[in-house]
């Protein structure tokens, strides 16, 4: 459907992200996907509308807890650009 980069991420924004993943489940695969996905070298990472998805949904359904903490950062960067976008729309009467 679509892919967002996020870009110029901090250590402390992806540091829950890139730690090192045990167990087996959804959300495990989910976080080692999204390791996969992020660029040291770039200090970014690419999100596809299915991930965002579940990172809301496994956020939601699932309480909080030690690895819905893990992708509150990222939840917190969308929410970031979501808000970016509205505004941008809104200024143009959209």
């Amino acid at each position: 459907m679509y892919r967002i980069y996020i870009k110029d991420l901090s250590p402390e924004d992806i540091e829950s992200i890139v730690k090192e993943v045990s167990g087996q489940g959804g959300f495990q695969d989910l976080l080692r996907k999204l390791q996969k996905q992020y660029s040291v070298e770039n200090r970014s990472i690419y999100l596809e509308h299915s991930d965002i998805e579940r990172m809301i949904r496994y956020s939601k359904e699932y309480g909080e807890g030690g690895f819905q903490n893990r992708i509150k950062k990222l939840i917190e960067k969308i929410r970031i650009i979501n808000n970016d976008l509205n505004e941008l729309l809104k200024s143009y009467n959209f």
